[in-house]
């Protein structure tokens, strides 16, 4: 039997999103309902730095990111249902969970697939994409505006972050490779330990060398002498 246009673009966002989950080790999702049909309700899962905020601890970090999508009988001439079930603070998401998906709210564009709306949502989360002209949080907008630009995003990892890269760990062989010529008196860098890391990203080794600025050289076992080519 022919599959109606609806059916046809159910099947082809659930391999997408099957697609998506295996380039990425940020995005999982799960269908919720009967498996006997076209999945039309799912929650999306994103593992990755978000913003939440707690009237003790103010806005912090959170890793953990549930969204609730429900594809209604009219998707997609219609846009899904969005419902945030995780705590996020966020200009673009109201504190119940209301996602604003800016134009697309108001003009949906039934072209636009699951798997690229869920792109979307992980840009929301790692505020590379957001509004605060128009927010749904006024306070989350007013608190974006007043942050310096170089603290977004959050999270710098695009969503396919596993193409192009293997996930299985490189073979060093077990003989000696000595230092690289220019770094041989270094002190042994790469073999003092880091005893605290500062808000500004500086390294502070047990020795107290702070590791201010570095640029990457060549790559070596030694993570701390080939890699690193000023120190300060």
């Amino acid at each position: 039997m022919r599959k109606s246009p609806r059916d046809r673009r159910l099947q082809s966002d659930f391999e997408s999103l099957q697609k998506l989950q295996d380039e990425s080790s940020i995005f999982s999702f799960e269908t919720v309902g009967s498996s006997r049909t076209l999945p039309t309700k799912y929650r999306l899962t994103f593992n990755g730095n978000g913003l939440k905020k707690s009237s003790f601890s103010g806005v912090n970090l959170t890793s953990k990111h549930v969204v609730r999508v429900d594809l209604g009988s009219a998707y997609p001439r219609l846009a899904p249902g969005l419902l945030w079930e995780t705590k996020i603070f966020h200009p673009n998401i109201s504190n119940n969970g209301v996602v604003c998906l800016g134009g697309y709210g108001t003009h949906w564009v039934p072209s636009l697939t699951l798997c690229e709306m869920s792109t979307m949502l992980w840009d929301m989360i790692r505020y590379k994409n957001f509004d605060s002209e128009s927010p749904y949080n006024r306070e989350a907008a007013h608190w974006s505006r007043s942050q310096p630009e170089n603290r977004f995003p959050t999270d710098k990892r695009p969503i396919r972050n596993l193409i192009g890269s293997s996930t299985a760990p490189q073979h060093i062989p077990s003989q000696h490779i000595p230092p690289p010529p220019a770094l041989a008196n270094t002190n042994r860098l790469d073999q003092m330990r880091v005893v605290e890391i500062t808000e500004d990203g500086i390294e502070i080794l047990e020795s107290g060398i702070e590791i201010i600025d570095a640029k990457l050289a060549v790559k070596s076992p030694y993570p701390r002498t080939a890699e690193i080519l000023f120190l300060d």
